[in-house]
Protein backbone atom coordinates (compact mmCIF):
# COMPACT_ATOMS: atom_id res chain seq x y z
CA UNK A 1 0.00 0.00 0.00
CA UNK A 2 2.83 2.38 0.84
CA UNK A 3 4.52 1.72 -2.50
CA UNK A 4 1.21 2.24 -4.29
CA UNK A 5 0.68 5.59 -2.55
CA UNK A 6 4.21 6.71 -3.40
CA UNK A 7 3.72 5.81 -7.05
CA UNK A 8 0.26 7.41 -7.11
CA UNK A 9 1.53 10.68 -5.60
CA UNK A 10 4.45 10.68 -8.06
CA UNK A 11 2.18 10.15 -11.07
CA UNK A 12 -0.27 12.84 -9.92
CA UNK A 13 2.61 15.25 -9.33
CA UNK A 14 3.99 14.60 -12.82
CA UNK A 15 0.55 15.13 -14.38
CA UNK A 16 0.02 18.39 -12.48
CA UNK A 17 3.50 19.63 -13.34
CA UNK A 18 3.00 18.72 -16.98
CA UNK A 19 -0.36 20.46 -17.16
CA UNK A 20 1.08 23.53 -15.45
CA UNK A 21 3.89 23.65 -18.00
CA UNK A 22 1.35 23.19 -20.83
CA UNK A 23 -0.74 26.13 -19.53
CA UNK A 24 2.32 28.33 -19.04
CA UNK A 25 3.61 27.76 -22.58
CA UNK A 26 0.25 28.71 -24.13
CA UNK A 27 -0.20 32.15 -22.56
CA UNK A 28 1.43 34.13 -25.39
CA UNK A 29 0.64 32.19 -28.54
CA UNK A 30 0.93 34.17 -31.79
CA UNK A 31 -1.41 33.80 -34.76
CA UNK A 32 -1.01 34.79 -38.38
CA UNK A 33 -4.54 35.91 -39.27
CA UNK A 34 -5.01 37.75 -42.58
CA UNK A 35 -4.89 41.54 -42.53
CA UNK A 36 -8.12 42.90 -44.09
CA UNK A 37 -7.33 45.40 -46.87
CA UNK A 38 -9.06 48.25 -45.06
CA UNK A 39 -8.21 51.91 -45.42
CA UNK A 40 -9.92 54.58 -43.33
CA UNK A 41 -12.03 57.04 -45.28
CA UNK A 42 -12.55 60.76 -44.70
CA UNK A 43 -15.95 60.64 -46.44
CA UNK A 44 -18.52 62.15 -44.06
CA UNK A 45 -21.18 59.59 -45.03
CA UNK A 46 -18.83 56.69 -44.23
CA UNK A 47 -17.87 58.25 -40.89
CA UNK A 48 -21.56 58.86 -40.10
CA UNK A 49 -22.31 55.18 -40.73
CA UNK A 50 -19.38 54.27 -38.47
CA UNK A 51 -20.77 56.57 -35.77
CA UNK A 52 -24.15 54.83 -36.00
CA UNK A 53 -22.56 51.39 -35.82
CA UNK A 54 -20.19 52.17 -32.94
CA UNK A 55 -22.45 54.38 -30.84
CA UNK A 56 -25.86 52.81 -31.39
CA UNK A 57 -25.99 49.45 -33.15
CA UNK A 58 -22.97 47.89 -31.45
CA UNK A 59 -23.16 49.98 -28.25
CA UNK A 60 -19.36 50.09 -27.98
CA UNK A 61 -19.46 52.84 -25.27
CA UNK A 62 -21.00 50.38 -22.80
CA UNK A 63 -17.63 48.59 -22.55
CA UNK A 64 -15.14 51.02 -24.10
CA UNK A 65 -16.56 54.22 -22.63
CA UNK A 66 -15.09 56.06 -19.66
CA UNK A 67 -16.48 54.16 -16.62
CA UNK A 68 -16.45 57.39 -14.60
CA UNK A 69 -19.07 58.68 -17.01
CA UNK A 70 -21.15 55.49 -17.13
CA UNK A 71 -24.31 57.31 -16.04
CA UNK A 72 -23.94 59.60 -19.04
CA UNK A 73 -23.50 56.55 -21.28
CA UNK A 74 -26.71 55.02 -19.92
CA UNK A 75 -28.46 58.34 -20.52
CA UNK A 76 -27.50 58.14 -24.20
CA UNK A 77 -24.86 60.86 -24.11
CA UNK A 78 -21.61 60.45 -26.01
CA UNK A 79 -18.57 59.81 -23.85
CA UNK A 80 -14.95 59.22 -24.90
CA UNK A 81 -14.11 55.65 -25.88
CA UNK A 82 -11.09 55.78 -23.58
CA UNK A 83 -11.62 52.39 -21.87
CA UNK A 84 -11.24 51.38 -18.24
CA UNK A 85 -14.45 49.44 -17.60
CA UNK A 86 -13.77 46.14 -15.84
CA UNK A 87 -15.32 42.70 -16.32
CA UNK A 88 -14.78 41.13 -12.90
CA UNK A 89 -15.55 37.47 -13.57
CA UNK A 90 -14.11 34.13 -12.31
CA UNK A 91 -11.33 33.99 -14.98
CA UNK A 92 -10.08 37.41 -13.86
CA UNK A 93 -10.49 41.14 -14.24
CA UNK A 94 -10.57 42.19 -17.88
CA UNK A 95 -10.33 45.80 -19.07
CA UNK A 96 -11.60 46.86 -22.53
CA UNK A 97 -8.91 49.07 -24.00
CA UNK A 98 -8.78 52.70 -24.99
CA UNK A 99 -9.87 52.78 -28.67
CA UNK A 100 -9.42 56.50 -29.26
CA UNK A 101 -6.58 57.42 -31.68
CA UNK A 102 -4.20 58.42 -28.88
CA UNK A 103 -0.75 57.18 -29.94
CA UNK A 104 0.52 56.29 -26.48
CA UNK A 105 -2.50 54.74 -24.76
CA UNK A 106 -5.02 54.15 -27.56
CA UNK A 107 -4.98 52.74 -31.09
CA UNK A 108 -3.24 55.69 -32.76
CA UNK A 109 -0.16 53.64 -33.62
CA UNK A 110 -2.11 50.69 -34.99
CA UNK A 111 -2.61 50.44 -38.72
CA UNK A 112 -6.10 50.40 -40.24
CA UNK A 113 -5.51 46.74 -41.09
CA UNK A 114 -4.54 45.87 -37.51
CA UNK A 115 -7.72 47.44 -36.14
CA UNK A 116 -9.79 45.65 -38.78
CA UNK A 117 -8.05 42.33 -38.04
CA UNK A 118 -8.83 42.68 -34.33
CA UNK A 119 -12.51 43.18 -35.13
CA UNK A 120 -12.86 40.43 -37.73
CA UNK A 121 -10.40 37.78 -36.61
CA UNK A 122 -9.86 38.44 -32.90
CA UNK A 123 -6.11 38.91 -33.30
CA UNK A 124 -4.41 41.90 -31.68
CA UNK A 125 -1.71 44.11 -33.17
CA UNK A 126 0.91 41.90 -31.47
CA UNK A 127 -0.47 38.69 -33.01
CA UNK A 128 -2.00 37.34 -29.80
CA UNK A 129 -5.59 36.13 -29.55
CA UNK A 130 -8.03 38.65 -28.08
CA UNK A 131 -10.64 37.42 -25.63
CA UNK A 132 -13.97 37.09 -27.46
CA UNK A 133 -15.82 39.81 -25.55
CA UNK A 134 -16.07 41.91 -28.72
CA UNK A 135 -18.05 39.67 -31.05
CA UNK A 136 -18.01 41.77 -34.20
CA UNK A 137 -16.47 39.19 -36.52
CA UNK A 138 -19.48 39.25 -38.84
CA UNK A 139 -19.26 42.94 -39.78
CA UNK A 140 -19.60 43.49 -43.51
CA UNK A 141 -16.59 44.79 -45.43
CA UNK A 142 -18.42 48.10 -45.82
CA UNK A 143 -19.11 48.46 -42.10
CA UNK A 144 -15.57 47.40 -41.21
CA UNK A 145 -14.31 50.40 -43.18
CA UNK A 146 -16.95 52.63 -41.57
CA UNK A 147 -15.98 51.61 -38.03
CA UNK A 148 -12.25 52.13 -38.61
CA UNK A 149 -12.98 55.47 -40.27
CA UNK A 150 -15.10 56.65 -37.34
CA UNK A 151 -12.54 55.58 -34.74
CA UNK A 152 -9.87 57.50 -36.64
CA UNK A 153 -12.08 60.61 -36.63
CA UNK A 154 -12.53 60.68 -32.84
CA UNK A 155 -10.43 63.04 -30.65
CA UNK A 156 -7.51 61.19 -29.03
CA UNK A 157 -7.77 60.74 -25.26
CA UNK A 158 -4.69 59.93 -23.20
CA UNK A 159 -5.85 57.31 -20.72
CA UNK A 160 -3.88 54.31 -19.51
CA UNK A 161 -6.07 51.22 -19.09
CA UNK A 162 -4.86 48.59 -16.57
CA UNK A 163 -3.56 45.27 -17.84
CA UNK A 164 -5.82 42.23 -17.49
CA UNK A 165 -5.53 40.48 -14.13
CA UNK A 166 -5.97 36.81 -14.99
CA UNK A 167 -6.69 34.20 -12.32
CA UNK A 168 -5.45 30.61 -12.37
CA UNK A 169 -8.81 29.59 -13.84
CA UNK A 170 -8.39 32.30 -16.46
CA UNK A 171 -4.95 31.02 -17.45
CA UNK A 172 -6.34 27.52 -17.84
CA UNK A 173 -9.25 28.80 -19.94
CA UNK A 174 -7.00 30.94 -22.17
CA UNK A 175 -4.68 27.96 -22.68
CA UNK A 176 -7.49 25.58 -23.63
CA UNK A 177 -11.06 26.72 -24.39
CA UNK A 178 -10.06 30.22 -25.52
CA UNK A 179 -6.58 29.46 -26.81
CA UNK A 180 -7.39 30.36 -30.41
CA UNK A 181 -8.81 33.61 -31.81
CA UNK A 182 -12.44 33.63 -32.89
CA UNK A 183 -13.08 34.57 -36.51
CA UNK A 184 -16.30 34.92 -38.52
CA UNK A 185 -18.63 31.92 -38.59
CA UNK A 186 -19.28 32.45 -42.30
CA UNK A 187 -17.98 34.67 -45.09
CA UNK A 188 -18.84 38.27 -44.11
CA UNK A 189 -21.04 40.30 -46.41
CA UNK A 190 -19.38 42.75 -48.77
CA UNK A 191 -22.05 45.44 -48.31
CA UNK A 192 -24.23 46.06 -45.27
CA UNK A 193 -27.93 45.28 -45.78
CA UNK A 194 -30.54 48.03 -45.49
CA UNK A 195 -34.27 48.34 -45.01
CA UNK A 196 -36.94 46.58 -42.98
CA UNK A 197 -35.95 43.16 -44.30
CA UNK A 198 -35.30 39.79 -42.69
CA UNK A 199 -31.80 39.86 -44.22
CA UNK A 200 -30.98 43.17 -42.52
CA UNK A 201 -32.53 41.95 -39.27
CA UNK A 202 -30.41 38.82 -39.30
CA UNK A 203 -27.28 40.92 -39.84
CA UNK A 204 -28.18 43.29 -37.00
CA UNK A 205 -29.16 40.57 -34.51
CA UNK A 206 -26.39 38.09 -35.28
CA UNK A 207 -23.42 40.22 -36.35
CA UNK A 208 -23.94 43.80 -35.23
CA UNK A 209 -26.01 44.31 -32.09
CA UNK A 210 -25.32 40.71 -31.05
CA UNK A 211 -28.66 40.25 -29.27
CA UNK A 212 -27.84 36.55 -28.91
CA UNK A 213 -24.83 37.36 -26.72
CA UNK A 214 -27.02 38.23 -23.72
CA UNK A 215 -30.27 36.51 -24.72
CA UNK A 216 -28.63 33.07 -25.00
CA UNK A 217 -27.39 31.25 -21.91
CA UNK A 218 -23.62 31.21 -21.42
CA UNK A 219 -21.25 29.48 -19.07
CA UNK A 220 -19.88 32.57 -17.34
CA UNK A 221 -16.67 30.79 -16.34
CA UNK A 222 -15.66 30.05 -19.93
CA UNK A 223 -17.96 32.28 -22.00
CA UNK A 224 -19.20 29.25 -23.95
CA UNK A 225 -22.77 29.24 -25.24
CA UNK A 226 -24.70 26.49 -23.45
CA UNK A 227 -28.35 27.44 -24.07
CA UNK A 228 -30.75 27.49 -27.03
CA UNK A 229 -30.31 30.38 -29.44
CA UNK A 230 -32.06 33.59 -28.29
CA UNK A 231 -34.16 31.65 -25.78
CA UNK A 232 -33.19 33.84 -22.82
CA UNK A 233 -30.60 33.52 -20.10
CA UNK A 234 -29.47 34.39 -16.61
CA UNK A 235 -26.44 36.64 -16.28
CA UNK A 236 -24.52 38.35 -13.46
CA UNK A 237 -24.75 42.08 -12.83
CA UNK A 238 -21.40 43.79 -13.51
CA UNK A 239 -22.03 46.26 -10.69
CA UNK A 240 -23.98 44.25 -8.11
CA UNK A 241 -22.66 40.74 -7.35
CA UNK A 242 -25.92 39.87 -5.59
CA UNK A 243 -28.08 40.51 -8.63
CA UNK A 244 -28.81 38.11 -11.48
CA UNK A 245 -30.48 39.48 -14.61
CA UNK A 246 -32.72 37.40 -16.86
CA UNK A 247 -32.72 38.65 -20.47
CA UNK A 248 -35.99 37.26 -21.84
CA UNK A 249 -36.71 34.58 -24.40
CA UNK A 250 -36.84 36.39 -27.78
CA UNK A 251 -38.37 33.53 -29.72
CA UNK A 252 -42.05 33.32 -30.60
CA UNK A 253 -42.88 30.40 -28.32
CA UNK A 254 -46.53 31.09 -27.40
CA UNK A 255 -46.08 30.43 -23.67
CA UNK A 256 -42.57 31.71 -22.82
CA UNK A 257 -41.43 33.80 -25.80
CA UNK A 258 -41.49 37.59 -25.70
CA UNK A 259 -42.07 37.95 -29.46
CA UNK A 260 -45.27 35.89 -29.29
CA UNK A 261 -46.85 38.65 -27.21
CA UNK A 262 -45.92 41.61 -29.41
CA UNK A 263 -46.98 42.65 -32.87
CA UNK A 264 -44.47 44.62 -34.92
CA UNK A 265 -45.74 48.10 -34.00
CA UNK A 266 -45.76 47.17 -30.31
CA UNK A 267 -42.16 45.96 -30.57
CA UNK A 268 -41.07 49.24 -32.18
CA UNK A 269 -42.94 51.24 -29.55
CA UNK A 270 -41.33 49.24 -26.74
CA UNK A 271 -37.87 49.81 -28.16
CA UNK A 272 -38.58 53.53 -28.50
CA UNK A 273 -39.78 53.72 -24.86
CA UNK A 274 -36.31 52.94 -23.48
CA UNK A 275 -35.30 51.66 -20.05
CA UNK A 276 -38.19 50.64 -17.80
CA UNK A 277 -36.15 48.85 -15.11
CA UNK A 278 -33.33 50.85 -13.46
CA UNK A 279 -29.94 49.25 -13.93
CA UNK A 280 -31.05 46.96 -16.76
CA UNK A 281 -27.99 45.81 -18.76
CA UNK A 282 -29.86 46.31 -22.02
CA UNK A 283 -28.37 49.40 -23.76
CA UNK A 284 -31.79 50.99 -24.13
CA UNK A 285 -30.59 54.56 -24.69
CA UNK A 286 -28.62 53.41 -27.72
CA UNK A 287 -31.22 51.04 -29.15
CA UNK A 288 -34.18 53.38 -28.72
CA UNK A 289 -32.63 55.74 -31.29
CA UNK A 290 -32.14 53.11 -34.00
CA UNK A 291 -33.59 53.81 -37.42
CA UNK A 292 -37.15 52.55 -37.67
CA UNK A 293 -36.32 50.30 -40.62
CA UNK A 294 -33.66 48.63 -38.47
CA UNK A 295 -36.07 48.06 -35.59
CA UNK A 296 -38.64 46.54 -37.94
CA UNK A 297 -35.93 44.42 -39.57
CA UNK A 298 -34.90 43.08 -36.15
CA UNK A 299 -38.49 42.15 -35.34
CA UNK A 300 -39.03 40.45 -38.69
CA UNK A 301 -35.87 38.39 -38.31
CA UNK A 302 -36.65 37.38 -34.73
CA UNK A 303 -40.02 36.09 -35.92
CA UNK A 304 -38.14 33.61 -38.12
CA UNK A 305 -36.14 32.17 -35.20
CA UNK A 306 -37.43 28.72 -34.20
CA UNK A 307 -39.59 28.93 -31.04
CA UNK A 308 -38.06 27.53 -27.87
CA UNK A 309 -39.88 26.74 -24.63
CA UNK A 310 -37.78 28.43 -21.94
CA UNK A 311 -39.14 30.51 -19.09
CA UNK A 312 -36.58 33.01 -17.77
CA UNK A 313 -38.76 34.26 -14.91
CA UNK A 314 -38.60 37.69 -13.32
CA UNK A 315 -36.39 40.34 -14.97
CA UNK A 316 -33.89 40.03 -12.13
CA UNK A 317 -33.29 38.24 -8.84
CA UNK A 318 -31.62 39.91 -5.88
CA UNK A 319 -29.78 37.30 -3.80
CA UNK A 320 -28.95 39.65 -0.92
Amino acid sequence: MRKFLVVFVFVVSVVIAGFAAFVATRQNLKFDAPMPPVQASSDTAVIARGHYVVRQLASCPICHGDPKQYDRTLAGEEVPLSGGFVFDIPPGKFYPRNITPDKETGVGNFSDGEIARALRYGVGHDGRALLPFMEMQGLSDEDLVAVVSYLRSEPPVHHVVPAHQITLLGRIVTATVLAHPVGPKETPLKDDPHGATVENGRYLVESMSNCWSCHTQRDYKTGAIVGRHLAGSNMPDDFNPNRIWAPPNLTSDPTTGRLAKLIEDQFVARMRAGRAIPGSPMPWQQFQTLHEDDLRAIYRYLKTVPPVVHETGAPFVDKS
